[in-house]
């Protein structure tokens, strides 16, 4: 007798949760389903770092976050992209548009480590407008771009 497949469909998370809990000094994290966003100053950088799968359901939060990170106008937000299982061409407008929108005086730079994020990078040809490094201290130790 074959066995029967059943799907169970796995516990979803809350849409949107502010962290940390009170009482506890990590810097401040966005949860959505799927993906986790956390924030961190380095001197004048921003870090922002991604953790999760960044598609068409997840991307609003990511260009929420990095939205915001611009209007504070930091030197230099750098997109730690190194714990991304998943990346599609709506995480990839996210950033291409980032970078875009960077005021003059913010120079955007992503982490990019893993085949899941680095191969959208090749096949969209992003990594040719974009800024990436292999890891998150030469991104906050790289000059800054010229257009800057």
């Amino acid at each position: 007798m074959k066995p029967i497949a059943v799907d169970v469909p796995r516990p979803r998370r809350p849409l949107l949760e502010i962290l940390p809990p009170p009482g506890t000094p990590q810097p401040p994290a966005h949860r959505y389903q799927d993906l986790t966003i956390t924030e961190e100053w380095c001197g004048p950088a921003l870090v922002i770092a991604v953790d999760g799968e960044v598609d068409l359901g997840t991307a609003p939060l990511l260009r929420h976050v990095l939205d915001a990170a611009l209007t504070r106008a930091p030197r230099r937000v750098v997109v730690d992209l190194s714990c991304v299982r998943f990346l599609n061409t709506a995480g990839l407008v996210v950033l291409i548009d980032a970078h875009r929108r960077a005021g003059p005086g913010t120079d955007v730079r992503l982490v990019a480590t893993t085949r899941s994020t680095w191969r959208p990078l090749q096949l969209t040809r992003a990594y040719e407008r974009l800024a990436i490094h292999s890891s998150r201290t030469a991104a906050l130790a790289a000059p800054r771009s010229p257009r800057c």
